[in-house]
C-alpha cells in the first residue's frame, strides 16, 4: 500500500514538475494538439436567397478570391455569466471576405436584411438590418486575431460580424444565411 502511494505521489510531483515548465497540464497540451488550425479549415455556408428562392452554397475558395478584410467585434461573452453577475463583453479582430462582396458573388444586388442562424439551437436567429449588411465593417470570417480559428466556431468554422453592430452577440458558428429583398 505504502508503494502505491509513494508512486501516486511521485507521478503527481511529475505532472506538477512538468506543467511548471511548459505552462500547461498534460490534458491541455493533448487537446490543444487536436485542435484545428488554420491550415486546416475549409468551410461552407448555405444561403437561401428569398427573393428567388434558391438556396447556394458559398464556400471559403469563393472568399479567398477577395483581399482578407479586417473588423474588430465586441461580442458578449455568456460563459460563467452566472458567477460573473453578467455576460461579460470581450473584442477579437475577426478577419474575412466583406458580407457585401459576397452577396456581388451571388448576385444579389437588393437586401433589405439577413437573418444569420447559428449550429447551437439556444442562440439566435440574428437579424442584421440594410446597414450592417451593407457596410464595409460587416464580414463573413474565419480568422480571429490574425491566427486563431474563431473561437467556439465548430463545426462550420465560420463567423458573422460587424463592427457596426456595436456590442452583439456574434454568430461564431454560422449554420446558414437568408437573404431577404
Amino acid at each position: 500500500m505504502k508503494r502505491i502511494a509513494v508512486m501516486l505521489l511521485l507521478v503527481g510531483m511529475l505532472c506538477c514538475v512538468f506543467a511548471g515548465c511548459t505552462g500547461k497540464t498534460p490534458d491541455v497540451i493533448e487537446s490543444e494538439a487536436k485542435m484545428m488550425t488554420l491550415d486546416d479549415v475549409n468551410w461552407s455556408i448555405p444561403i437561401i436567397i428569398e427573393a428567388t428562392g434558391e438556396t447556394v452554397t458559398y464556400t471559403m475558395e469563393q472568399a479567398k478570391t477577395h483581399d482578407l478584410a479586417k473588423t474588430y467585434i465586441s461580442a458578449y461573452q455568456y460563459e460563467n455569466a452566472d458567477a460573473q453577475g453578467a455576460p461579460q463583453v470581450t473584442t477579437l479582430v475577426l478577419e474575412g471576405v466583406c458580407f457585401k462582396d459576397v452577396l456581388a458573388d451571388l448576385g444579389v444586388t437588393e437586401c433589405s436584411s439577413i437573418t444569420v442562424t447559428h449550429n447551437a439551437a439556444n442562440r439566435g436567429p440574428y437579424e442584421y438590418d440594410h446597414d450592417i449588411v451593407w457596410s464595409d465593417n460587416t464580414l463573413i470570417g474565419w480568422i480571429q486575431n490574425k491566427n486563431m480559428i474563431v473561437e467556439d466556431s465548430a463545426p462550420s468554422y465560420v463567423a458573422f460580424g460587424s463592427k457596426d453592430a456595436g456590442v452583439h452577440d456574434f454568430c461564431h458558428s454560422i449554420k446558414d444565411i437568408t437573404i431577404h429583398p
